[in-house]
């Protein structure tokens, strides 16, 4: 998990928020997220039971944003963010386009 959250933090466009669904396991991972705290807006979602899909659509159910990326506890290229953002298609209105460029979230099931 450090290293996804190394390569999160590496992004040449940061997500606006961190959306991690999180099932305890004792191992520690907590700790990582805490360690990360000042760097990412981490938002933490306890997963007491469940499965995999219940992990996706609880992040995507305490996600803000109008983009939503899994990671997976993956290692990101530098400008994944960046390259999905300029996927999206742009909005006609000049309001509906800055909420377009600010809430990107990114959420992981660990």
């Amino acid at each position: 998990m450090p290293c996804s959250l190394t390569s999160v933090d590496s992004q040449t466009r940061k997500p606006e928020e961190e959306v991690i669904a999180l099932k305890p396991s004792g191992d520690g991972s907590e700790e990582v997220m805490r360690s990360f705290s000042s760097q990412l807006p981490i938002k933490l979602v306890v997963q007491e039971k469940g499965n995999f899909t219940n992990a996706v659509q609880m992040a995507i159910d305490n996600a803000k944003g109008n983009v939503i990326l899994f990671l997976d506890n993956a290692v990101a290229e530098e400008r994944w963010v960046e390259k999905y953002e300029n996927l999206t298609p742009c909005p006609t209105s000049a309001e509906s386009a800055e909420n377009h460029t600010k809430h990107i979230s990114r959420a992981v099931w660990l």
